[in-house]
């Protein structure tokens, strides 16, 4: 990557170049580099290779450990990745974005330019070679080039699977590429140097007909006919010894022209005979995937390298049916032939198709008699490779279970197209043979409703627009359930769409309707069981175990809870589930299953796994939730969490306050299904999950989540007899109901909490409600009900001696004061505030109350002063990690330091970033004076 700078008069370039064919090697800016262990340049060959393609965190694994990767090999990819990063950029700061290898929510991307890399120029030289193929002398000389770039083996040194493979399939493309030039210096009759080079060549590649043909070719031109006839003799003798087998029909014909003295290098071989046709026929109606079908399009080889590209996704989702409608639309590109195998992987009814039986049926459907078929599998795919030698043909390999199953059926040196489909990831075929993979995902709506269409008629889904759509999303979008649905509307015809959204609406009969009555194979239910039943009882246990959880994404950490395992062990069993497509991970280490799995894997739970296996289970996950939520509030200041309600602390997860917010935020959904859950099941959680999120609503903006989350709450904790519990509940949604300017639901809020507290004399509780009353009357605007109700409080709190109550009610006055415009009033409530928390040392306190004290100030004009205290404030405030007060005091900051234009737009970005992370109100008022200062 090339990245220009004149700051000091000169250019920088950055400009990386990698070699590939010999010893793996690298350069930046012409100097050599250190490229580290070898693993990281496992890595790089990986990228290097796949330039300008993102590359995924589990190819990377898979490439460079293949199928048994340690558990450290997440780990290990970030590792190679940041040391690649070093290398080819030493001037990146340690925090900013790189330009040459970027990360995205996919992979990785090594950035380069056209021609960065001698296998791209190769490729180059190749592709012109082809093009001048009229004109010897020209393309020859395209060769030359071509073949100059190699300096050794290729990969040289480099380990893992991914190298292995690319190391061979360079190989093949180099000798393809001699063997072309060969054939052109024969038609310029330059059979001296043919003869000279290929006599050492095929020593080192003695089975390899066409470099024997070739050879018998130069020495016959040149004069040498009986060391042309010597050549096939020990090579029909080695492939007898070796193989089993006659030599090919191609080095035959020579033979037979040599004898003959008649042999002409030029005569093209016969054409063969039988030309295979075995594709299935396609899918009635087939819409959507323009996409894949484009991309797939991309793949056709045009080069004597064969494509294999693996077509993965869960049971329903169309894996067959996409690739047998562009195998159909590229049938012509393909004029040797179209073949066809099911490999049956998960057919319950049958066992999986062995190698060797495959083979004998693609060797007979290519014309090989059964008779001249050897029985060893080796010498079967080595037979099955030359058949399809120099040969333009495309392999539909169906329904593959394991890499081992597809990897004997790939041809070699030839121009064909392998397609293979499967519900697990083959990440050894990715990873070992080069394979291209593609992960089909569901249809999206408006494919699902084109499909809907074709198959019901467009005057159906145009007449109920709304209910089709309903229809649609019910099917999790899978083709297969549309398909079914279609199939029902189709054959009664009085059942209106609307009809049937509402039956499948019913979650619980859901799976049933998703069935053809006359073809239980057809049914999503059993789509979905041949992969179930395909799993080891771990993995199926987990599956199963997913189902109870309540929400739409499942961490790994609550995957592990829930099965009672370790995270490392739940790692590798979610592992085999996504490699399954059993279940998606849609972040690192976040996982979602597919609407209609999820009915199943429920299912699967309710029959399968005991009632007392389900409460224990569900127990567990609860559990996880409401102590991790609670060591998440104990990170999150300000301390008025009400932490004396729960357990004690069981982890401490959290080091950061940014990194106990974030998980808040990723969860929220989570823990509030949680809740409701735990309500289900009469759990005391209902009210504690809530409870434990006290700190982050504090500080979040998520208000909706913060009034549901407490009713819950406050069910939970009334059906549990829990008053205390309940009280906070109420008070929690009054703090809601403010923050939303719904003040006079917050005053009735804090009146019932009131009530409760004194009923059953909770002192500093009452002393709590009265602070929230007179926010409420404060947010009214009936200022003297504010601070009367303030001054009550801040007496009660003294009382029960909670300097946090009274510290924090004075800066509630403050602010309430400040709105009435007694800003000197404003100001002495503040100070004292900070004064009190000062005193017990309340470090986020005092940052609190310094953001209260600079907003008098700088309403008084005192903007000097104000000034110091919002620093005050940020430098404390960056230390105690709440992003949230800290954005108030910046903006305070900016708005104090109004004369200085480019220091206030300074802060008051800062601040408008925060603001916008957590969908502040502010955030508008900010964004216009950012437009009045520019």
């Amino acid at each position: 990557m090339a990245a220009d700078s004149d700051e000091v008069g000169r250019v920088v370039r950055n400009e990386v170049r990698v070699s590939l064919l010999g010893a793996l090697a690298a350069t930046l800016d012409g100097r050599e580099l250190t490229l580290g262990p070898p693993r990281q340049r496992a890595v790089l060959a990986v990228l290097a290779l796949r330039a300008n393609h993102v590359v995924s965190r589990s190819e990377l694994i898979d490439a460079v450990w293949g199928d048994e990767p340690p558990a450290s090999a997440d780990n290990g990819i970030h590792t190679y990745v940041a040391g690649l990063r070093r290398l080819f950029e030493p001037g990146r700061a340690s925090r900013a974005p790189s330009s040459v290898l970027l990360s995205t929510d996919a992979g990785y991307l090594l950035r380069l330019p056209p021609g960065s890399t001698d296998a791209a120029l190769f490729r180059t030289y190749l592709d012109e070679a082809a093009r001048l193929r009229d004109e010897p002398a020209a393309a020859i000389a395209a060769f030359d080039l071509a073949l100059g770039l190699w300096r050794g083996v290729a990969l040289d040194g480099v380990p893992g699977p991914f190298a292995a493979v690319e190391r061979a399939r360079l190989d093949e493309l180099r000798l393809t590429a001699v063997e072309q030039r060969a054939a052109l210096m024969l038609s310029v009759g330059r059979e001296a140097e043919v003869a000279a080079e290929l006599t050492t060549l095929v020593t080192e590649h003695p089975l390899r007909e066409r470099l024997h043909g070739l050879l018998m070719s130069a020495l016959y031109s040149g004069g040498r006919q009986a060391e042309a006839l010597a050549v096939f003799t020990d090579l029909r003798r080695l492939l007898v010894e070796e193989l089993g087998i006659e030599p090919g029909p191609e080095l035959r014909r020579i033979h037979e022209q040599l004898l003959a003295g008649r042999h002409d290098p030029h005569l093209a071989p016969a054409t063969p005979a039988l030309v295979p046709v075995q594709l299935p026929h396609e899918v009635r109606d087939f819409t959507g995937r323009e996409k894949e079908l484009a991309k797939l399009a991309e793949l056709v080889p045009h080069d004597h390298a064969p494509t294999l590209v693996a077509i993965t996704g869960t049971g329903g989702v169309g894996k067959t049916a996409l690739a047998v409608r562009f195998a159909h639309q590229m049938a012509s590109r393909f004029p040797d032939g179209q073949l066809h195998v099911d490999l049956r992987g998960f057919d319950a009814s049958a066992p999986p198709v062995r190698a060797a039986a495959a083979l004998q049926q693609l060797l007979q459907s290519v014309g090989v008699p059964a008779e001249r078929v050897p029985d060893d599998l080796s010498a079967k795919a080595a037979l099955y490779r030359s058949v399809l030698a120099n040969k333009r043909v495309l392999i539909l390999l169906d329904n593959a279970r394991l890499a081992d199953q597809v990897r004997p059926l790939l041809p070699g040196r030839s121009s064909s197209m392998v397609l293979v489909t499967s519900r697990n990831h083959l990440g050894g075929l990715v990873a070992r043979d080069g394979a291209h993979s593609m992960t089909l995902s569901t249809l999206t709506r408006d494919e699902g409703l084109a499909l809907l269409a074709s198959s019901v008629g467009p005057g159906r889904v145009a007449a109920e627009p709304a209910a089709a759509a309903k229809l649609v999303e019910l099917c999790g979008h899978l083709p297969l359930a549309v398909r079914i649905v279609a199939e029902r509307v189709v054959t009664r015809p009085h059942l209106t769409l609307a009809d049937l959204a509402g039956d499948l609406a019913n979650e619980r009969d859901r799976l049933d309707l998703l069935a053809t009555g006359d073809d239980e194979d057809t049914a999503v239910r059993a789509a979905f069981s041949w992969s179930y039943l395909a799993l080891k009882p771990d993995a199926a246990r987990v599956f199963r175990l997913i189902g109870l959880h309540p929400g739409a994404e499942v961490s790994l950490a609550a995957v592990a809870a829930l099965a009672g395992v370790t995270p490392s062990r739940a790692r590798a069993l979610l592992d085999v589930l996504t490699g399954g497509h059993m279940i998606e991970e849609v972040a690192r280490g976040r996982f979602r299953l597919h609407d209609l799995l999820r009915l199943y894997a429920t299912e699967l739970a309710a029959t399968e796994e005991s009632a007392e296996a389900r409460a224990e289970a569900v127990h567990r996950l609860l559990d996880w939730y409401r102590g991790t939520a609670n060591a998440a509030g104990a990170v999150l200041s300000p301390p008025d969490h009400p932490a004396f309600l729960l357990p004690p602390l069981s982890t401490q997860d959290f080091d950061s306050h940014d990194e106990a917010f974030t998980w808040c935020r990723t969860e929220l959904p989570n823990l509030l299904a949680a809740a409701r859950l735990a309500e289900d099941e009469r759990s005391p959680a209902a009210w504690q999950i809530p409870i434990a999120l006290w700190n982050y609503f504090i500080v979040s903006s998520a208000l909706d989540e913060w009034t549901r989350g407490y009713r819950v709450a406050e069910r939970a904790a009334a059906a549990d007899g829990d008053q205390a519990a309940r009280s906070w509940a109420i008070h929690g949604q009054g703090l809601a109901a403010c923050r939303g300017q719904r003040f006079a639901d917050a005053l009735e809020l804090f009146d019932r909490a009131l009530e409760i507290r004194r009923d059953i004399d909770d002192r500093e509780g009452a002393a709590w409600s009265l602070t929230g009353l007179g926010m409420a009357y404060g947010g009214l605007r009936q200022f003297d009900l504010a601070v009367e109700r303030f001054r009550e409080a801040l007496e009660r709190h003294a009382e029960v001696g909670s300097w946090f109550g009274e510290g924090g009610t004075r800066l509630f006055l403050s602010d309430i004061l400040r709105l009435a415009g007694r800003y000197e009033d404003s100001l002495a409530s503040a100070r004292t505030a900070f004064d009190v928390l000062d005193s017990h040392d309340a470090v986020h306190g005092k940052a609190m109350a310094l953001v209260s004290i600079g907003w008098a100030r700088l309403k008084l004009g005192q903007r000097a002063e104000s000034r110091d205290s919002f620093r005050r404030a940020v430098d404390l405030l960056r230390v105690v990690g709440d992003r949230k007060t800290l954005a108030e005091a910046l903006h305070g900051l900016g708005e104090a330091s109004a004369e200085q234009v480019e220091v206030a737009r300074t802060h008051l970005l800062e601040a408008l970033t925060i603001y916008e992370d957590y969908d502040h109100p502010l955030a508008p008022e900010v964004r216009t004076r950012l437009h009045e200062l520019a």
